[in-house]
């Protein structure tokens, strides 16, 4: 779990989902309680999804953790970054993904 982009995923959250933006969060491998204790830590309120076994990940060629996903308006994957982002970065994408739809 990345500690480290929390605090700026929530900030996006909050910002943009009244405009349609929604967060998804994976967890690879880690148990509930663990990912509890994430949530709680960092007060967000957006989906986690549990990905048990490592298979999605597995699928989506993920080998460094966060890896983040902006999709397209119509489901496509528009851009993919592996490591942590800075909220301005993450902000600048959103705007322009916001804007497509």
């Amino acid at each position: 779990m990345c500690n480290a982009n929390a605090p700026e995923f929530r900030a996006a959250h909050e910002k943009y989902r009244a405009q349609g933006f929604e967060i998804l969060s994976i967890s690879i491998q880690e148990s509930d309680a663990v990912v509890a204790g994430f949530i709680d830590r960092y007060d967000l309120d957006y989906p986690f999804l549990m990905d048990r076994s490592g298979k999605a990940s597995t699928a989506y060629s993920i080998s460094t953790t966060p890896t983040t996903y902006f999709i397209a308006p119509d489901g496509t994957i528009a851009d993919s970054v592996a490591g942590v982002v800075s909220q301005s970065w993450l902000e600048g994408n959103v705007d322009d993904y916001l804007t497509i739809g």
